[in-house]
């Protein structure tokens, strides 16, 4: 059985503006949350690199491979290069970032193929943009987050135009 929930016009209105004000304090709290999210992905991965960098040099990579991508696959651990650096990098400069990352990529047969593979899919998906040509090479950047966060007009469009019957509380005699 369907129950029919009766209220009066202000009651509907307060009770509109109440939803609409929670609404766009979530929506606000969660573009804030996923800000923040990228920001601290961007310093794990940058302290990922100088983890990497440091291990090499002091020749002690294998202590600590959790700490680098070499657990990772491919695909998670080139995001990590381009969140890592905060420049253009080209395929060639990737790859370095991978060995400094500690990331096994001497395994793939093609090194250079397989990043260029990955990085084309992540264009595809949105995580990656072009950057800016160097020395007619083609250069690539981690997209930051563009939030695609619905407007309360994106929300409510739909619903405007819309008729809303109020019916009063009084019973009627038949």
């Amino acid at each position: 059985m369907y129950s029919y929930l009766y209220m009066d016009a202000s009651t509907y209105c307060e009770l509109m503006k109440r939803a609409r004000n929670d609404l766009a304090q979530a929506v606000e709290k969660r573009r804030v949350l996923l800000a923040r999210l990228e920001a601290t992905e961007k310093e794990i991965a940058q302290l990922k690199r100088l983890i990497g960098g440091i291990y090499a040099y002091a020749d002690q990579k294998q202590e600590q491979e959790d700490l680098l991508c070499a657990g990772d696959g491919l695909k998670e651990a080139i995001c990590t290069a381009l969140r890592a650096t905060s420049q253009d990098v080209t395929i060639s400069e990737i790859l370095g970032i991978l060995k400094e990352l500690q990331f096994p990529i001497e395994h793939h047969q093609n090194p250079l193929g397989s990043v260029y593979t990955t990085v084309t899919r992540l264009m595809a998906e949105g995580e990656v943009v072009a950057g800016e040509s160097r020395e007619a090479k083609k250069t690539y950047r981690w997209a930051r987050t563009q939030l695609k966060l619905p407007t309360l007009t994106d929300i409510f469009l739909p619903g405007i135009g819309e008729v809303v019957v109020f019916r009063d509380r009084k019973k009627r005699s038949r």
